[in-house]
């Protein structure tokens, strides 16, 4: 009789632990994330800079299993107007992975909704990934505490550079993506300029 009241211990014990494991780190889910296959695509599109300028539009793609992802960016004509140093119709190219995740009740919900942008805005997760386009590199770390989806990133370029951080919102149906950044001119005569940018995804 003892033996069985031990025995029910252990497994209230081993439940417990495994329940607070999952609450407090995601393990569990963290596990059946890292077997996910997934790939979307969507619409990119970037506002006018300046009144009387032009937008650009294109699309993306995001593809992966689990924690590593890749990602491609094609803005439609954009290498017409800019430098090939800094964008070619080869696009932006991402490579990523997810260090840390936590699968949320929220997450779930929304996934059987099959809401993808809302799970993701309801998921914690932080991580890093790599850029390359033209003849530029950069890095990019980002986290999300399930309420505030936010990042930092360096490029390093030809003739400048450019550092600073952004933020993801949800809008309606579509991601905006709003971002505060330094360019650093390479050359001594140039000028440091604060940018701010709105992209919608």
């Amino acid at each position: 009789m003892q033996k069985k009241y031990i025995a029910l211990i252990a497994i209230v014990v081993l439940i417990a632990g495994a329940a607070t494991l999952e609450y407090t780190t995601g393990a569990f889910s963290a596990l059946a994330f890292d077997q996910i296959h997934y790939n979307y695509s969507s619409h990119v599109w970037i506002p006018p800079s300046t009144p009387n300028g032009s937008s650009l539009g294109g699309g993306y793609s995001i593809n992966g299993t689990g924690r590593d992802f890749n990602m491609l960016m094609v803005l439609s004509g954009a290498e017409k107007a800019e430098s090939p140093l800094d964008y070619t119709s080869d696009g932006l190219h991402i490579t990523g992975h997810v260090d840390m995740v936590k699968v949320t009740y929220q997450t779930i919900i929304y996934l059987l909704q099959k809401d993808l942008k809302t799970a993701m805005f309801n998921t914690i997760f932080n991580g890093n990934m790599n850029m390359t386009c033209a003849a530029w590199t950069g890095t990019s770390y980002f986290q999300n505490d399930g309420k505030n989806f936010n990042g930092t990133f360096k490029i390093n370029g030809v003739y400048t550079d450019w550092k600073g951080n952004y933020t993801l919102t949800q809008q309606s149906n579509r991601i905006v993506i709003t971002a505060d950044y330094v360019y650093y001119p390479k050359s001594q005569g140039g000028s440091t300029k604060l940018i701010h940018s709105v992209y919608y995804m």
